[in-house]
């Protein structure tokens, strides 16, 4: 890489790093450098895969529930309305397709240190349902002994019933999507439930000493003033969660929320903004003792881990279920059909419904290094060095030097800090980094990555 071409990653050296060290914010997935797997490939490589042993990995597990209430105006992740009847056969399914693979050596290879239900809206199932998908994750998975079982919820559905199921079925840590606790910034994006009512859910949810308590928020929501953003994360605060995200907005195409800013029907919230109220995140909780354990997540108590979103960021093995899920297995993911028919057709027939497979190269170590380091705002240059990053480790430490000029990073023994502002940046440090060691980052590694998460900052979920 050239001179030149490191520049173009380089920070702007005027003005405040919070407000506009680069000019557009990048919103980075897990990512990989793949080629994707010719349609005729994906069989062989598949049966292949399910009788071998991956990688050696940390594994988790991602199951899909592709349902929702209401399309939220700033999600990208809606795709099928919910009704009882279309919810209970999905389910079926899903527990055919686990416990189709139950018996395969890849499956039963190691232990899974975690196991997350995302969507979609996993508590739009009926206590029923949940409970048979969890019952059935828990047959037919090597689950460690102390897995970390989230689902992910949202205040609408989820009734005492099914939170009593999930817990009976093992779910030892809940995530609701609050976004927001004001009723107007709420109603605009689609939220049913006011302020009352969500506090309310949140109190009796956290009486419940047996779960992990989850609450995210997102910051730069049309009409979330300076005000309503500090009043949210009072709110928050003061309800006692084990954990809490703070997500940055990103306007995704093809959004309701993007529709209505492109046609001038809102206007979205600046850079400098957004990077105000993410400083004002990190600076509330931190006067609060909260322990920050990535860019996004705070823990209050240690009972708080985030085991399975800070796994996929870091490059865990991840064995996908469900409609639209995404995992992998070694160098390859994968894909499954995002399309409820496609899926129930493979599943009735026996078939993994594969949407797509795609396989990495030799620097997946290194990428997979670097994300994780990015992620919880501390990269070791030796550990990149280890990872096979030597011939980049110069190009590295040019752009680190430049980005401490800047405020982004703080350089000490080797280890490059993340301040407040290189946290708010990080994905755009990624992509810079990406780019050095020879390939452009891109979201997901081309499927929906194991959630997206989390990730899937800033789209938040339904």
């Amino acid at each position: 890489m050239t001179a030149a071409d490191l520049t173009r990653h380089f920070a702007r050296l005027d003005g405040d790093a919070m407000a506009g060290a680069f000019p557009t914010r990048r919103a980075v997935m897990p990512w990989r450098d793949t080629r994707p797997l010719a349609p005729e490939e994906i069989p062989a490589t598949w049966s292949r895969l399910m009788a071998g042993t991956g990688s050696g990995r940390d594994r988790v597990a991602y199951v899909h529930i592709p349902f929702c209430a209401n399309h939220c105006l700033f999600c990208a992740f809606y795709r099928n309305a919910h009704t009882p009847e279309a919810a209970s056969a999905y389910a079926g399914l899903v527990i055919d397709e686990i416990a189709r693979e139950a018996a395969a050596p890849v499956v039963r290879d190691r232990p899974l240190r975690a196991v997350y239900l995302g969507g979609g809206t996993p508590s739009a199932l009926s206590a029923s349902d949940l409970s048979r998908v969890l019952g059935a994750l828990r047959r037919s998975l090597p689950l460690a002994a102390d897995c970390e079982i989230t689902v992910e919820g949202r205040i609408i559905h989820f009734d005492d019933e099914k939170i009593d199921a999930c817990i009976a079925a093992g779910v030892n840590r809940i995530s609701i999507g609050v976004q927001s606790f004001d009723t107007t910034v709420r109603r605009r994006q689609g939220r049913r439930s006011d302020r009352a009512a969500v506090i309310r859910f949140l109190d009796g949810l956290r009486a419940r000493r047996d779960v992990v308590l989850v609450i995210d928020l997102l910051f730069g929501l049309p009409g979330q003033t300076d005000d309503v953003w500090r009043r949210d994360l009072r709110i928050a605060a003061d309800l006692a969660p084990d954990g809490i995200d703070l997500y940055g907005l990103n306007l995704i195409p093809g959004t309701p929320l993007h529709t209505a800013a492109t046609a001038g029907k809102l206007r979205p919230l600046g850079l400098g903004e957004m990077g105000a109220m993410y400083r004002t995140g990190v600076e509330f909780l931190a006067d609060r003792g909260w322990r920050q354990i990535s860019n996004s997540h705070w823990a209050r108590t240690p009972r708080e881990r985030n085991l399975y979103n800070l796994g996929v960021k870091a490059g865990a093995e991840c064995l996908a279920y469900g409609s639209g899920a995404g995992g992998s297995i070694g160098r390859y993911g994968y894909g499954l059909a995002g399309a409820l028919p496609q899926y129930r057709d493979d599943v009735v027939a026996g078939r993994k419904p594969l949407g797509g497979m795609t396989v990495s190269d030799d620097l997946q170590p290194l990428r997979n290094a670097v994300a994780a380091g990015f992620e919880v705002g501390r990269l070791d240059l030796a550990t990149l060095d280890l990872a096979g990053g030597a011939k980049a480790l110069p190009s590295f430490s040019t752009l680190l030097d430049q980005w401490q000029t800047a405020g982004l990073v703080v350089l000490a023994d080797g280890v490059a800090h993340l301040t407040t502002a290189g946290r708010f940046w990080y994905g755009n440090l990624i992509a810079a980094f990406a780019e050095i060691i020879g390939t452009p980052a891109r979201p997901g590694g081309g499927f929906p990555a194991a959630r997206p998460m989390a990730s899937r900052e800033g789209q938040g979920r339904s």
